[in-house]
């Protein structure tokens, strides 16, 4: 039986006559996200293709960013151009791009993933994308703080549900540890932070994991998938990278912090004069939230009591972590 071909592939043919490929000049070997990515055999200039479409609700931002890093010296997919000269075509409000698939990719280690990071903030500063998407733009300082407030008061909901009394005193010591460096972040200058990322137009990639960045054959780093970028301070990015590289409790934590900074730092020099505020968004409990968050999501408030062991561990890694950060001086 002939396998079923996705609904929205039946625009493929279309769209590869875009980029002058017709009939027999390709084949669709496989599709990699339903009803959004798929891998294409380029028969007519011998190469794999990527074909990916964005949902109508989303801009052209990520593909015209995707256009622009190409043209850069951060190596990212090649990105490959309609007949037309066009970035992307159009079906019926939905975005279609190209990029050549890259082969021979192996994982890469957290040192060169740090590295990349740096590089892909001191690249990703175009001012000519503003305005594409509103939504996309930077958050307010309010907004911004507002995200500590929110992590907090959701810590002290958590431990007020829990009745385990080892439970609740490490959300309390959580949720305590959370309001100090809540109170020292607020009493720091981030505005200027803020204003700072705006006027060099910096873009935060808002999601890079472990399978948004590769070593290439040849030992470069190599960064893809940029459907969720947009203008913002890197510091969120530096945290989800953090919240990455701390997913694995048997690595050494205080050796991995030692070389994000030291790595990100001497990658992107011109930020160390905001280190401390780095420093002190790190010391913020993001992780504990995130994973005990996880948890709640997938098995309600009683996930807290089930998982005690495990939310414990969380804290007594969260609060060895802000010791840590709290009385060394990273260089």
């Amino acid at each position: 039986m002939k396998p079923q071909v996705a609904y929205y592939s039946k625009h493929l043919p279309s769209v590869m006559e875009e980029y002058n490929l017709f009939g027999k000049d390709y084949k669709i070997i496989k599709e990699l996200k339903s009803n959004k990515v798929w891998l294409v055999e380029d028969r007519k200039y011998g190469r794999k293709l990527v074909v990916k479409r964005l949902e109508k609700t989303k801009s052209i931002f990520p593909i015209l960013l995707h256009q622009k890093l190409a043209k850069s010296s951060l190596l990212v997919p090649p990105f490959i151009l309609s007949r037309d000269g066009k970035a992307y075509v159009q079906k019926k409000e939905r975005y279609f791009y190209v990029n050549e698939f890259v082969e021979s990719l192996e994982k890469i280690p957290a040192d060169r993933r740090i590295e990349a990071l740096a590089a892909f903030h001191k690249t990703a500063r175009f001012e000519e994308l503003r305005g594409i998407d509103a939504s996309l733009e930077e958050e307010t300082l309010e907004e911004f703080l507002k995200e500590y407030s929110l992590k907090v008061k959701q810590i002290i909901n958590w431990g007020d549900s829990v009745k385990s009394s080892a439970l609740k005193e490490k959300l309390a010591g959580i949720t305590k540890m959370g309001i100090k460096v809540y109170q020292l972040i607020q009493n720091y200058d981030v505005n200027s932070y803020l204003e700072a990322m705006k006027e060099r137009h910096s873009i935060c990639h808002a999601d890079y994991n472990n399978n948004n960045a590769y070593l290439t054959k040849e030992g470069q780093y190599l960064i893809m998938d940029f459907d969720f970028a947009n203008f913002g301070p890197p510091i969120k990015d530096f945290r989800f990278l953090k919240e990455s590289l701390m997913r694995n409790e048997d690595d050494d934590m205080k050796k991995m912090l030692t070389s994000l900074f030291t790595i990100y730092f001497d990658k992107l020099p011109e930020d160390k004069r905001y280190k401390d505020l780095y420093i002190l968004d790190s010391m913020f409990p993001h992780d504990f939230y995130k994973q005990v968050a996880s948890i709640v999501d997938k098995e309600g408030l009683k996930g807290l009591e089930k998982n005690k062991k495990h939310v414990i561990r969380l804290a007594n890694r969260e609060k060895e972590k802000y010791r840590f950060l709290l009385k060394v001086e990273l260089k």
